[in-house]
């Protein structure tokens, strides 16, 4: 399908702009698109617009393009996550979906099928086209259109949770809101209690990805199955079979089972701004997920996470350097340092993740509530891990 590249360029910026993401029409892109839709649905969508319309009003544009198989139509933008609901409390509304985060993500998650195939592999080529644009003065310019907007009081598009500091033993016929104050922000499961009736999971499209080209699974064995989606967003997603349904007690036990594996609960959030509702958990790790796998490999990926928690030393003499926080960090914020046989933390690259507070045995540190905006600046190519 050859679609007018000019129709696909606009549509690109349409859906950049729902959410302030900048995906460029590079040649992967375009072909992208090519496979996922054809001139009608093109059309359509670029008639829609970037504004929010009740399902009647969609229809209506619909049918003023001529066209009659309203329901079909319908049901392939739903399945194909074209759009999706404006937020939690305006389920009435639907809203052009951004390309990334949001349209690739949700479509390639869906069961095994050659086009999802098609459009996520080639999403990962143009991704894998950020390593050679990781040049002067490229990165200077990507890391200073992000301090800009940080100078600006532009929230990131996604928040690093934390399970309690405490510890994990709950109670599910309580209310986590009884628990320590100091949970409000920090902890997923306080995200899972305010959804607890609208839960589903689905696949991890970068964990696909990695079995799809390279037949392997996650290193740190997290599943393929493990990126949850919440309220509004997860009543769709199990509606157009992209996800099933989870109740609050089995996300609860699958947190605890990703945590203990090592990955980063990174939240994403409606409009990709961390000060509006949470949409999804992406249950990240630093060896397969495009966020901090792109990041360690220097790709031209710096990180923008609202954070809520940091390391803090209890005794430093209980380390035993069996370097787990640095194996788990995703960042390399810290690590233990063989020869000068101490620990070192870079404050200014943690995300708050706990992982390095989760994964030792010894009670050397503990996480500490702080709250933050966390900017992690793009590695220069020898940096790369």
């Amino acid at each position: 399908m050859n679609l007018t590249e000019s129709k696909v360029v606009e549509l690109i910026g349409k859906m950049n702009s729902v959410s302030g993401s900048a995906i460029p029409p590079q040649p992967p892109i375009l072909e992208m698109f090519n496979i996922a839709m054809d001139e009608k649905m093109l059309d359509y969508l670029l008639a829609v617009g970037t504004e929010p319309h009740t399902v009647a009003e969609l229809e209506a544009i619909y049918r003023a393009q001529g066209h009659e198989d309203w329901e079909a139509h319908w049901k392939q933008v739903l399945q194909m996550s074209f759009v999706h609901p404006y937020s939690d409390t305006q389920r009435h509304l639907y809203q052009l979906s951004p390309i990334f985060p949001g349209w690739v993500e949700f479509f390639t998650a869906g069961p095994d099928d050659p086009k999802r195939f098609a459009v996520l592999n080639k999403f990962m080529e143009f991704w894998g086209m950020l390593k050679l644009m990781n040049r002067s003065p490229m990165r200077e310019m990507s890391d200073g259109a992000t301090l800009k907007a940080m100078a600006a009081g532009d929230p990131p598009k996604v928040s690093t949770f934390t399970v309690q500091p405490e510890g994990r033993n709950i109670s599910l016929n309580q209310p986590l809101e009884s628990r320590q104050e100091v949970l409000t922000l920090g902890s997923v499961y306080t995200i899972l209690e305010r959804n607890k009736d609208e839960i589903a999971i689905a696949n991890c499209f970068c964990r696909r990805y990695k079995k799809m080209s390279k037949g392997e699974l996650c290193d740190l064995d997290i599943p393929q199955e493990s990126c949850v989606a919440l309220g509004a967003i997860a009543k769709q997603l199990i509606e157009n079979g992209t996800a099933r349904p989870m109740s609050f007690e089995e996300a609860v036990a699958k947190m605890a089972e990703f945590e203990d594996n090592g990955c980063i609960h990174t939240t994403f959030h409606n409009h990709n701004r961390a000060n509006e509702e949470e949409i999804v958990i992406c249950n990240c790790c630093p060896d397969c997920c495009l966020l901090y796998n792109g990041y360690r490999q220097a790709g031209l990926s710096k990180l923008y996470a609202r954070s809520f928690f940091s390391p803090r030393m209890l005794d430093e003499s209980k380390c035993v350097g069996c370097n787990l926080c640095g194996k788990y960090c995703p960042t390399g914020a810290t690590y233990y340092d063989k020869a000068e046989k101490k620990l070192v933390f870079d404050y200014e690259k943690c995300v708050g993740c706990g992982q390095c507070v989760h994964q030792c045995k010894f009670d050397v540190r503990e996480m500490a509530p702080d709250q933050r905006d966390a900017f992690v600046k793009t590695r220069l190519p020898e940096e790369a891990i």
